[in-house]
């Protein structure tokens, strides 16, 4: 079965209103995932530093790249990474926190690249996202997590990339 996705535009014309509606199958057409190794995986770029302490900005890029769709939009997650392994990378949006999603939509531009300022972390499970303490994920001093920067977290076949394994300091944050 081939996926659809379908497009309204809106048009004024004197004085009334015209909905136009595309309809896109997904292979081909430049709409829906890319296909497996068309294009290499770009390089995620996060503020250096880390531990990091809870509530603290970061800043989160891809330079130009083919692998993000140009125009599309693109999320930014905590996700659970036990012991900071690749090979415990998350495999589906269960190990992720859909509290920690940036507030503001990112767009990839035409060269594939976006970047996103003032990104917040925050230990999890977090009681300033209004999570209870048995809450899961967990991020924390001695759990690892990394970021999942993607195009659809409900589907870990879209282009998707991690950062580095991350934790958090025990320590507050100094006021500067």
């Amino acid at each position: 079965m081939r996926a659809h996705r379908v497009h309204a535009l809106w048009l004024r014309r004197a004085g009334s209103i015209t909905l136009v509606v595309m309809v896109a199958g997904a292979a081909g057409t430049g709409v829906g995932p890319a296909p497996a190794g068309a294009a290499t995986t770009p390089t995620l770029t996060v503020t250096p530093g880390g531990p990091y302490h809870s509530g603290e900005t970061i800043n989160v890029s891809v330079g130009a790249n083919r692998f993000f769709r140009p125009f599309g939009r693109v999320n930014i997650l905590e996700c659970a990474d036990p012991r900071g392994t690749k090979a415990n990378l998350p495999t589906d949006e269960n190990t992720c926190d859909g509290n920690t999603i940036q507030g503001n939509t990112i767009l990839v531009k035409k060269d594939g690249s976006f970047s996103e300022r003032g990104y917040q972390l925050y230990v999890l499970p977090s009681v300033a996202l209004g999570e209870t303490p048995d809450a899961r994920p967990v991020c924390n001093r001695k759990s690892p997590c990394v970021l999942y920067v993607g195009e659809d977290q409900g589907n870990f076949t879209w282009p998707k990339e991690f950062s580095r394994p991350f934790s958090f300091s025990s320590e507050p944050k100094k006021s500067q």
